[in-house]
């Protein structure tokens, strides 16, 4: 084999290499940056307010990794809920941690307790396409004493699909988006089953979610007002 041979065969393993380690990231990929949502319900009205901060963001051998702090507030400006989602992307995957869908705050009262956690992470590739059917995520917790269950909760997010890429138009500008569809279902401990709208915009997260009712219409939704960097 001569040396052009082999120097060719180098270049095709390098550009392998790098396409490999190619990972398009939904998140503003600086730490401080800040996402601000406004939350509202059915009618439409303001409910609260939700913000997600980059505290820590680096580059990997194979993409990069995010922590997001997410923290709601109600109507009144009282903290609601406040979790940190841990996203990455990872060989043109990209992972968002299923164990930020349980409110910390909530379990703070439940120190000295048994604590059991399974779940399978949401993941969707990196460069979407209209008509990718997304993998399903879910998350189980039981919470014991001894040999008594004290409670247990599971929430799975199922049936996605990526329905459209379209532009959207909010206070905090203008974004290219893909519209993923799903399923929620979650028991704690009674069942319910709600369909959900997320638009999705590389570089900058979820800018508009949607939640409804059986009969299709909106019960709930969430809008991006501001980023600030």
């Amino acid at each position: 084999m001569n040396k052009r041979i082999l120097l060719l065969f180098a270049a095709i393993i390098s550009l392998l290499a790098i396409k490999a380690q190619e990972c398009d990231f939904y998140y503003p990929e600086n730490e401080g940056a800040e996402l601000v949502y406004k939350n509202f319900d059915k009618k439409g009205k303001l409910s609260g307010t939700n913000t997600q901060k980059v505290t820590k963001y680096s580059k990997t051998a194979t993409g990069a990794e995010a922590t997001i702090h997410v923290k709601s507030t109600d109507e009144k400006g009282k903290d609601a809920f406040e979790s940190d989602l841990n996203v990455k992307c990872e060989n043109g995957i990209f992972y968002f941690d299923m164990e930020s869908y349980v409110n910390q705050q909530s379990l703070k009262g439940m120190e000295g307790m048994e604590f059991v956690v399974e779940h399978e992470n949401l993941e969707m590739p990196s460069s979407l396409k209209v008509g990718d059917k997304l993998k399903d995520g879910w998350i189980r917790i039981k919470i014991s004493t001894g040999a008594m269950v004290i409670m247990s909760m599971e929430v799975t997010i199922s049936d996605r699909l990526v329905e459209k890429k379209e532009s959207i138009t909010t206070e905090a500008g203008t974004f290219d988006c893909y519209k993923i569809n799903q399923t929620v279902r979650s028991k704690m401990p009674m069942k319910i089953e709600t369909k959900s709208s997320e638009w999705l915009s590389k570089g900058s997260g979820i800018i508009k979610s949607e939640n409804y009712s059986s009969d299709g219409s909106i019960t709930s939704s969430m809008v991006l007002s501001a980023i600030n960097k």
